[in-house]
């Protein structure tokens, strides 16, 4: 297979070219790839790059059960997306081998993509069997920062000592005051209790030094302050495997969004300010942030259209997370696709240590998007973040493992 007149960008710049795939690897890239005899796609005005790889994906409710995971399957693709990891606050929990095994069986029968397992470290109160879930294929650890500490100074032992990532959710709910949403102007106006910075900030300052102490590699999840991000990245100097993540939403939008009681963008953590948001939009400039996610974490209608105190946290965003990275990013001339693609795959690809994804190169596996910038729509969906948004951008086509789907 090649893939004709295509467009990447390498080293600030953009590169008209061909690339050459057999098998499940590119095998050449070049500016002219005589094509007799092989099958190729003429992808004349697209932009090619290498699949998305999110560090942080949930299923539908919450709940496991094989149509949710095909939706999830099926969402992934279409958004372009060839690896996530999947994070284990679901039901029922990964909590013993045969819930794993079933999973497992699932996940090898039916996708076509690399799914990376998170189990939890614990249940907040006791130790999981952590070392029998490994043996049985889990790939990273989750813990929640307002877990009882000694079971996450466990976690990070375990992490250590099975050389895999520790991927961490700071907030500490009693410094919530019951809060369903970002503290501010905002909350006061709508009558509703605030969820305060301190609570993540606090969290990520004792995580930080727990991380050093330990020597791991961590992934502070989806933070929402600039201050975290700055804590996270004092401590790279002491710990070079010290990630940290963003939302893609907490980069374009604010809690605003919130506004007559508006339920879509109830999502965890919470929207920030619009100061807070342009402090983060800098901190990305600045490249503080090492990941970008779409948090995908989709609620059925029936627990989104209530009252927004009982609505529960989450969004509907993998099929749509790269127009909107490219509209609110890359066309507002924040980063350039480049940096993008830094942040949503060659980064993510690093931390789970994936020699072979992240870029358009030879030797690297054929995990392929293709892109039209030109296109753009009015996003029409009552229960989307971004309803009457116009978006930039569609996936026209996309390959796993060298073969399009």
């Amino acid at each position: 297979m090649v893939i004709k007149n295509a467009v990447i960008f390498e080293d600030g710049k953009e590169k008209k070219v061909d690339v050459k795939i057999e098998g499940d690897k590119i095998v050449e890239v070049s500016p002219r790839i005589t094509t007799l005899g092989d099958e190729f796609f003429d992808a004349e005005g697209l932009y090619l790059f290498p699949s998305i790889i999110d560090l942080n994906v949930r299923l539908y409710n919450d709940k496991l059960n094989r149509k949710n995971l095909e939706r999830l399957f099926e969402n992934a693709i279409l958004g372009g997306v060839g690896s996530f990891v999947l994070m284990p606050d679901f039901s029922p929990r990964i909590d013993n081998e045969t819930v794993l095994e079933f999973l497992n069986e699932r996940i090898s029968y039916e996708s076509k993509l690399d799914i990376f397992l998170s189990i939890a470290a614990s249940d907040g109160n006791r130790l999981n069997n952590i070392s029998t879930l490994l043996k049985y294929g889990s790939d990273v650890l989750f813990e929640k920062s307002s877990s009882n500490g000694n079971l996450i100074r466990r976690a990070m032992q375990y992490a250590k000592m099975k050389q895999i990532p520790l991927m961490i959710f700071c907030n500490n709910p009693d410094l919530n005051d019951s809060g369903v949403m970002n503290e501010s102007e905002v909350s006061f106006t709508l009558g509703l209790p605030g969820i305060s910075k301190i609570s993540e900030i606090s969290e990520v300052a004792k995580i930080l030094e727990m991380a050093i102490y330990y020597d791991i590699e961590i992934l502070f999840q989806s933070l929402s302050t600039r201050r975290s991000i700055e804590i996270v990245n004092e401590g790279k100097r002491k710990n070079k495997n010290i990630f940290c993540e963003v939302s893609i939403h907490h980069l374009c939008k604010n809690d605003s969004s919130c506004e007559d009681f508006n339920t879509a963008a109830k999502i965890m953590p919470p929207l920030r300010e619009e100061r807070e948001r342009e402090r983060l939009i800098e901190a990305l400039k600045e490249d503080k942030i090492d990941t970008i996610t779409a948090l995908h974490s989709p609620k059925s209608i029936i627990y989104k259209d209530v009252a927004f105190s009982d609505a529960l946290y989450g969004i509907d965003s993998i099929r749509d997370f790269l127009p909107v990275c490219y509209s609110y990013l890359v066309r507002e001339g924040i980063i350039d696709f480049e940096k993008l693609f830094e942040k949503v795959s060659l980064n993510p690809a690093k931390i789970l240590n994936l020699k072979d994804r992240g870029r358009v190169k030879e030797g690297y596996r054929a995990d392929l998007i293709l892109f039209d910038p030109t296109y753009k729509e009015v996003k029409k969906d009552k229960n989307s973040l971004y309803n009457k948004d116009t978006l930039y951008g569609k996936i026209e086509k996309v390959m796993i493992k060298g073969v399009f789907q």
